[in-house]
């Protein structure tokens, strides 16, 4: 490529200070647009100049064989004296006298100036009128300001759009399409035709730009324009005129001044030169064309006589042949100047010329064009009409071939250096692949130059690549970038590359290919090494990177043993590069340690970890920084605490987890993805060691920092939010649990890779419901759990979930769908009769009390007591207090009591449930209740009251502590003592209404409770009296039906609705309101209530006194 630089010639893109005389100010051909390119064109020229062997001639005449293409300008040499050769306009040119030349040209060139600056204010003036007319809708002077500038940018541009300058180009499209907007909106006119002119005009300018070299307000108006011209008003738009038919009227008749304006040129003053028989003698003998085309044949022939005349004329046709085949290549022959060729005649330069003289019109156009865009630093554009040459019949030749390879190079770097990082690349690729075809011929400068410009391209944009995340893309350019180092030996460059993609593949998860590549890379850095203590440095480091990652890829893909054996040779390389109590030594110990403990060799791994931490403590009583990173000093610590935890030393760990909080606190404080993950941690230790009040601010704490980190379908959420339903759930927290299930329940079959197991989800939140007495949903969550349990193979969570959907479906009523459980579960255990097939019987024989079968339920209680096996004892506390409740039942209070105390016996010494004993307790006042031991039931209620009131527990046991207020109620009641019976009962009211809120079941059936002794109270007054006190109960009754009603399940409350509707018909007996008692008689009596119970009995009750009102209202 050298062979077309540092010999610089004179570029036909220049212009001297005579140009503006040659220069038609009407046509403003593509020699107006090409004057104003100087900066660069000379550049462009000198690439060839070293076809011009010959010293060019000082004198001004260049030559007959030096034809000029159309568009240039010839400059004169000052320092001359010899006349001015012909200008290749057709315009005549007087010949200034020597010695004035240069005040001339001074002259003309201050008035050009003073001119363009003229033209240049009017063009921007008359188009920003323009607009204000085209706003305020005056569409006539908008027309005409807008035409005025359209015409001042053509006067300074010239009318050949592949010529303008980006500025010029796209000045005269924004007002084309504000003149589109104007005969648009003009009503007056009709016809759309001019305004559809305008805007594809705009458009075939902009289009003329590629939109990677176009800046984005350009980009707008092209999307402006397109919509512009999708407008039903321009698509239906009357057929244009056809275009005039071709003529050649100006060029047989027309005079010089014609054929300049139109454009005819060289050619056109050729042939009129010839007719008169002796342009070519004028041009020879350096004569004005003017002068010449105006001597007639006669003429001469007067001169010379006829014989040399004839000579004359046959030399003259001669020479006219050789000049229409120089015109007849057109725009082609302007390439000589331009390239330098004008005056060279060499093996090379003719071949050049030979080439660009067989190229189609087209082909010439685009080469000129590129040029062009070249110089306007349109890259994307110049490359575009560059590689549409690439197929052309020019590129046989080797000279044009490096032309084009140095276009493409000088593409290349002016893109580079505009950040087009995208085109620059592609340039240098195919200056590469052009220079690649003459390897033998190319300099190895030049291909050096290109290869390097791609290498640095495809860094550049796989840099670009990965700040976006696009790492396939990444690592093609990497790989490519490779390719090249590698294409010139360069080992240590290319293997830096392939650790990059390796990188890269290990973002997108394809651990095995990094693998490869990686192994690859050790392959070529061992190239030529004998040994490691042989290796150089630079090899060396690489080595160890290369060694580390393909060991993280080995962990990746689970294959621990050769990761194990990738870090056995890893750690003593770097060894002996970093030393041992380096940081990557130290590094490299942890994550071994942590692999160690995956392959289960614990021992190994303490002993590494022990190291560090002692090297750690040491760095730290010395005041100085951590050995290693804060993120493997984490790591440190959770393999400790995962190594304690495998060797079930809980407490180790929990202590771990607590001193990497502290380290997390002080050294990574906004890293709270990290802090979140340590919290969570600690508290599930805490909950497996049953601290559960200090794990659940611990738990609550990750999971409001997970919420705000994470999306609601994150596994590290889900896992969260388990952990603090269950917490809420175990401390009694019934409120909170169902809440935090409830969202739950929601998001869990969403999560991909969920830590927690969805059916272990489900069935705790089963139990959650129906102890809140939620039976549907209880019912919902065992079936969802039953069903996905199935395929997970885990038949000790099957049974269980099958026995808690059996006691589910026992409370709503299914009675035959419980039983066919309970008798499946009983078959299934009774071989190894665990503690789940004693639960099994228990709850068995509750549904057979339920269903009246009291001697069968018995019979299996009294099985369960017999039986041996420690299996049963977590079950016979409650099959102690089934058969008392029995007893009591059958009037055996003796029975029941001492049935009683076993079951206290049972929880007291077997395992101190506070709940069970309090529950117990409270069977037993009632029992005492039975046979009017007043006293020694308020003694046994206070008792349990003393237990409950313990320090910690009135949060916890609130509802047992209500539920021992509604038994001292009963006993006062019972006892005749009404004022005490109806504050305990307000006790317990308000405790749940604060605890459980006012429209919860439980706090609803204590409202019934209350109204019920407001009742009782007001049966002793005066009917005046007791009116208020029977208002007030009738009005909490009625809240209380409502909000049973609205909880939209009529069988779970079918005997409070019963309850209450009973009470409300006793009041209304009481009022006289017998219609309105039958009502809800007849509403009751739809409900099946439980025989010889109190509610039967108050049913009874209502129907005869009922007939009694009937009776009396009748007379």
């Amino acid at each position: 490529m050298s062979k077309f630089k540092n010999k610089i010639g004179r570029s036909g893109y220049a212009s001297g200070d005579d140009a503006s005389d040659v220069i038609s100010e009407l046509s403003h051909d593509e020699t107006a647009s090409l004057t104003s390119n100087t900066s660069k064109s000379s550049a462009f020229r000198s690439r060839m100049s070293r076809f011009g062997k010959k010293k060019r001639k000082k004198e001004g005449a260049s030559g007959s064989g030096s034809t000029p293409s159309v568009g240039s300008a010839s400059k004169t040499n000052s320092k001359s004296t010899t006349p001015t050769a012909a200008s290749t306009s057709a315009r005549p040119q007087a010949v200034s006298p020597p010695g004035s030349v240069s005040s001339a040209s001074r002259r003309s060139k201050h008035s050009n100036q003073s001119e363009e600056k003229r033209l240049q204010k009017d063009a921007k003036s008359r188009f920003n009128i323009g607009l204000v007319y085209l706003k305020t809708g005056d569409y006539s002077k908008a027309q005409d300001n807008l035409e005025h500038s359209l015409y001042c940018h053509v006067q300074l541009a010239g009318h050949n759009p592949k010529m303008y300058t980006n500025q010029s180009l796209y000045q005269i499209a924004s007002v084309r399409e504000k003149l589109g907007d104007c005969y648009l909106g003009n009503t007056a006119v009709v016809d759309k035709c001019l305004a559809l002119d305008h805007f594809e005009e705009a458009k075939r300018l902009l289009d003329s730009v590629h939109p990677e070299d176009a800046p984005d307000n350009v980009k707008e108006m092209l999307e402006r324009v397109d919509e512009k011209l999708k407008l039903p008003e321009l698509s239906h738009s009357g057929v244009r005129k056809k275009p005039p038919p071709v003529t050649k009227k100006y060029e047989m008749q027309g005079n010089d001044k014609a054929k300049k304006t139109l454009g005819i040129g060289v050619a056109a003053v050729a042939v009129g030169g010839a007719a008169a028989g002796g342009a070519a003698a004028a041009a020879n003998n350096n004569a004005p064309v003017g002068a010449a085309a105006a001597t007639s044949p006669t003429q001469a022939n007067g001169k010379k006589g006829l014989k040399g005349g004839f000579e004359k004329f046959g030399h003259n046709i001669e020479k006219f042949g050789k000049e229409v085949a120089g015109v007849g290549l057109g725009i082609k022959s302007g390439f000589e100047e331009i390239l330098g060729l004008e005056d060279s005649d060499d093996e090379n330069a003719s071949g050049l010329r030979a080439s660009i003289s067989n190229m189609h019109d087209e082909e010439a156009e685009a080469l000129k064009i590129a040029i062009s865009h070249i110089q306007r630093d349109n890259h994307r554009t110049a490359l575009n009409h560059l590689l549409s040459l690439k197929e052309c019949e020019a590129m046989q030749n080797w000279a044009f071939r490096a032309l084009m390879a140095d276009y493409m190079m000088q593409v290349a770097d002016s893109a580079m250096e505009s950040s087009k990082t995208g085109v620059a690349v592609e340039s240098y690729e195919e200056a590469l692949a052009i220079l690649k075809q003459d390897e033998d011929t190319s300099e190895e400068e030049d291909l050096s130059k290109a290869r390097k410009g791609c290498i640095k391209g495809h860094k550049m944009i796989a840099i670009d690549c990965e700040g976006f995340g696009d790492f396939r893309s990444a690592i093609e350019q990497r790989k490519r970038a490779c390719e090249l180092l590698e294409s010139e030996n360069k080992v240590v460059p290319a293997c830096h590359q392939l650790i990059s993609i390796a990188y890269n593949l290990g973002k997108v998860d394809e651990y095995d290919k990094s693998s490869v590549i990686l192994s690859d890379v050790c392959r070529k850095l061992f190239k030529g090494v004998t040994s490691l203590d042989y290796m150089p440095s630079d090899r060396l480091h690489l080595l160890v990177k290369a060694y580390h990652m393909r060991a993280i890829c080995f962990t990746k893909m689970a294959k621990w043993k050769p990761a194990l054996d990738q870090y056995d040779e890893l750690i003593p390389l770097v060894a002996k590069e970093s030393g041992r109590g380096s940081l990557d030594y130290m590094s490299l110990t942890i994550r071994k340690a942590a692999l160690l403990v995956t392959l289960k060799n614990y021992a190994a791994a303490t002993e590494l970890l022990r190291n560090y931490f002692q090297m750690a403590d040491i760095n730290d009583g010395a005041g100085n920084e951590l050995i290693v990173g804060p993120d493997d000093h984490s790591l440190a610590l959770d393999t400790s605490a995962a190594i304690d935890l495998k060797l079930g030393k809980v407490d180790d760990a929990i202590t771990t987890f607590e001193k990497k909080l502290a380290f997390l606190e002080e050294h990574l404080p906004q890293d709270k993805e990290m802090k979140s993950d340590a919290m969570h941690k600690l508290g599930c230790l805490l909950s497996y060691k049953k601290n559960h009040e200090e794990a659940l601010p611990l738990l609550q704490s990750a999971l409001d920092t997970r919420k705000f980190l994470f999306d609601g379908r994150n596994k590290f959420l889900i896992e969260s939010s388990w952990a603090v339903a269950a917490t809420n759930q175990t401390l009694g927290d019934t409120d909170k649990a169902l809440a935090d299930y409830e969202i739950l329940l929601e998001k869990i079959d969403l999560v991909e890779d969920s830590p927690i197991n969805s059916v272990v989800v489900h069935n705790s939140a089963g139990k959650l419901f129906f102890e809140d007495g939620k039976i549907e949903a209880a019912v919902s969550s065992f079936t969802k759990a039953l069903e996905g349990v199935e395929s997970q193979g885990d038949d000790a969570l099957k049974k269980n979930i099958m026995l808690n959907l059996a006691n589910a479906l026992a409370a709503k009523g299914e009675i035959d769908g419980a039983f066919d459980l309970y008798e499946d579960l009983e078959r299934m255990g009774k071989r190894k009769r665990t503690q789940l097939y004693y639960f099994t019987l228990y709850n068995k024989s509750l549904l057979l009390i339920k269903v009246g079968e009291k001697e069968q339920a018995k019979d299996i209680l009294n099985d369960i007591i017999e039986t041996r096996s420690s299996k049963a004892d977590d079950t016979k506390g409650n099959v102690y207090i089934t058969l008392g409740i029995l007893s009591v039942e059958e009037k055996k209070i003796e029975s029941g009591l001492n049935y009683y105390e076993d079951a206290l016996a049972m929880f007291v010494d077997e395992r101190y449930d506070i709940s069970s004993i309090t529950q117990t307790k409270k069977l037993m006042a009632m029992a005492y209740l039975e046979t009017k031991k007043y006293d020694v039931a308020i003694t046994i209620l206070e008792d349990a009251l003393t237990e409950l009131s313990q320090p910690g527990m009135e949060r916890k046991f609130y509802q047992r502590k209500a539920e021992v207020w509604n038994c001292m109620s009963k006993v006062y009641q019972r006892r005749g003592d009404q004022s005490s019976a109806k504050n305990f009962a307000k006790l317990a009211l308000q405790t749940y209404k604060s605890e459980l809120g006012e429209r919860h079941p439980i706090t609803l059936r204590n409202v019934s409770n209350v109204s019920v002794l407001l009742l009782e109270e007001a049966e002793g007054l005066t009917k005046s009296e007791a009116k208020s006190i029977i208002d007030a109960a009738k009005f909490e009754m009625e809240g209380a039906l409502g909000a049973f009603l609205s909880l939209n399940d009529s069988w779970a409350y079918r005997f409070d609705v019963a309850s209450l509707k009973t009470n409300l018909g006793l009041v209304a007996v009481w009022q006289g309101k017998p219609k309105k008692a039958r009502k809800l008689l007849k509403q009751i009596e739809g409900i099946e209530v439980l025989a010889d119970s109190v509610l039967e009995k108050r049913i009874a009750t209502l129907k005869v006194l009922l007939e009694k009102l009937e009776k009396e209202k009748e007379k």
